[in-house]
């Protein structure tokens, strides 16, 4: 080297990411970012973070990274892949950074005021002032006949109908990966994660047999019925029938069936009345390496069984029918804690649901779980090695002090959404939203200058308000290629935006109302509830603060969208330590959430980044 020569600076490339799990078009990404920056200036970045969209712990991921030939030392935990601070760390203060991401996230990240776009033969600053986005090309790969993402991996790998010839096949065209060990672990823990979102619903406390609602969601509600609900909900007291808490823990679905404890996490699992199912060893088996997790659904079957095989046959033959009937409860358990602290670590009942040999739900024992657990407490064994085992938290609404004012308020709110399409008490929902649609459609036809005829316009609402995809779009429904390719973007592009406004007001009238009624409850079941409303705002805070200061323009436009939604619920004032309450209104239940939808948003950006 010539004495004039000067030095270049190194630069070092950080791919970071999830990776659920790393795939071929991760390996192709890394083995570019190698080929241009050379090996020892490549790192990759991925947390410890686990949960839906990040089944994976840290040492799982290293161990498939080192698998497709990547050395350890390039693989490095961080708690945020977009800062990898444990990376910058270990560099000389004069190194150039840069992010390697795709297109989209590009676009993120250089929104913010530390990141700038990389340019080739360009000067660039140490890391202390400027990250550099460094744009991949984009890597097409498909996998079951669509483009490969972490989504089409997991539906892919973990689908219920494919055998396990079929999925070790698939394993080896996605990974590229010849170990057994480490196919195992990937396929049986996709299997897991799709099987949990695929009966979330099922899993869910409350209506009758699936996803409890909030009052808004019942398309076949009345404005007269909101306005009863309203009036019942501020008025307190004797008014609400079936008040009781809703938890903010994991669920789980239980029975008893030839002599022994069994748990279902699916339908099949109900099936033949819970020959499938789950014993103790099972569940044991099946929470195996998820740390907290494991122990809170192992101590509850453990607790359980010892429990409920004290009591006679007859009483458990009554709540569980050898398999016939599955008791719905919440697992709080304090080291798995989601957004509200309890304080202390409950196994709580909800009710019972009665199924038929194709595990389909035929009747429900809203009372089973207050008897459950008062045949429990009789024998003197409520109280296990873990969990405090009780019933249904009911809860008791307090004569409202400020009912005349409160009502007027609300039913104020209510009446202009009636009087803006000239609604009566006796009109469903669904005819404010066919309504809103409408409006809607002609606008947005208005400016893609196309006309639509009042068929294609009844079909498009049919589809956008009632769900309703029978007319599909396509060239046989839609002759006009302009007004198809405009209701695809509409459909594809436009819809999610839309359905939110349209939406938007009555939810924000419900999480109001719910946020002033759960201010008055003081029988919530918090081991501590001004400590544990402290620690809510605690998080909140620090969330909110890594938020803006994180560069992410994606997240920072969702905080904003979920603080204007706290904001209007009646911002922190109104936080109390409660997921929300549970009621019945002609026969129906619902909930009501107040300010916990928007804070358990904002808190799960960074949970499951």
């Amino acid at each position: 080297m010539k004495l004039t020569e000067a030095v270049k600076p190194r630069v070092v490339a950080i791919l970071p990411g999830r990776f659920a799990p790393p795939a071929k078009h991760h390996k192709a990404a890394y083995e570019a970012l190698v080929s241009k920056f050379g090996q020892k200036n490549v790192y990759i970045a991925t947390s410890d973070v686990t949960g839906p969209k990040s089944p994976f712990t840290f040492a799982e991921k290293k161990a498939i990274w080192m698998a497709h030939g990547v050395p350890s030392a390039r693989i490095v935990k961080v708690k945020d892949p977009y800062k990898a601070v444990e990376v910058t760390k270990r560099l000389p203060k004069d190194t150039r950074v840069v992010f390697a991401v795709g297109k989209k996230d590009a676009s993120r990240l250089a929104a913010g005021k530390y990141f700038e776009m990389y340019k080739a033969n360009t000067p660039m600053k140490p890391f202390a002032k400027h990250g550099y986005v460094y744009v991949m090309p984009h890597i097409a790969l498909k996998v079951a006949g669509k483009e490969m993402s972490g989504t089409s991996v997991r539906n892919a790998l973990g689908s219920k109908r494919r055998t396990p010839e079929s999925k070790a096949k698939l394993f080896q065209k996605i990974l590229g990966i010849s170990n057994k060990k480490i196919q195992k672990l990937v396929i049986s823990r996709l299997t897991k994660i799709n099987e949990e979102i695929e009966t979330r619903g099922l899993l869910l406390m409350g209506g009758a047999y699936g996803h409890l609602q909030h009052p808004f969601e019942n398309s076949g509600l009345t404005f007269g019925d909101f306005k009863s609900m309203i009036t019942r909900l501020l008025k307190g007291g004797v008014n609400v029938e079936g008040v009781t808490e809703k938890l903010d823990g994991q669920n789980l679905m239980v029975s008893w069936k030839n002599g022994q404890l069994v748990a279902a996490r699916n339908k099949g699992q109900i099936k033949n009345f819970g020959e499938n199912s789950l014993t103790t060893a099972g569940v044991k088996k099946m929470f195996a390496g998820r740390g907290e997790l494991e122990k809170a659904f192992s101590g509850t079957m453990e607790d359980l069984e010892n429990a409920i095989k004290g009591l006679t046959e007859k009483q458990r033959g009554s709540i569980f029918d050898n398999g016939h009937k599955w008791m719905n409860l919440e697992i709080i358990y304090v080291p798995t804690q989601n957004v509200i602290p309890y304080g202390k670590d409950m196994i709580i009942f909800h009710g019972n649901l009665e199924y038929d040999k194709e595990g389909n739900p035929i009747g429900q024992d809203k009372e089973s779980g207050s008897k459950l657990a008062g045949m429990i407490k009789q024998i003197n064994q409520d109280a296990q090695n873990t969990f405090e085992i009780r019933g249904p938290v009911a809860l008791t609404l307090p004569d409202s002090k400020d009912f005349k004012e409160d009502q007027q308020y609300f039913i104020k709110k209510l009446y202009a959404l009636q009087k803006k399409y000239g609604l009566s008490n006796t009109d469903k929902i669904t005819r404010y939203h066919e309504k809103w649609w409408l409006q809607k459609i002609n606008a947005e036809a208005r400016k893609a200058r196309i006309k639509l005829d009042n068929q294609t316009k009844k079909a498009l609402i049919n589809r956008w308000v009632f769900g309703d995809k029978s007319k599909a779009l396509n060239k046989k429904n839609f002759e006009d290629e302009k007004v198809l390719n405009w209701a695809k973007k509409m459909d594809k592009q436009n819809f999610n935006k839309f359905a939110q406004q349209n939406v938007a007001p009555f939810e924000d009238l419900f999480l109001e109302l719910g946020a002033k009624v759960l201010t008055h409850v003081d029988n919530l079941i918090s081991a501590s509830p001004d400590a544990a409303v402290r620690s809510i705002k605690k998080d909140l805070k620090s969330t909110i603060n890594s938020l803006q200061k994180g560069g992410d323009l994606s997240k920072i436009t969702q905080l904003k969208r979920h603080l204007i939604r706290l904001k209007k619920a009646g911002g922190f004032k109104r936080i109390v330590p409660s997921e929300g309450l549970v009621f019945n209104y002609k026969g129906k239940t619902y909930k009501l959430t107040g300010t916990f939808a928007p804070i358990n948003q904002i808190l799960g950006s960074l949970k499951y980044a």
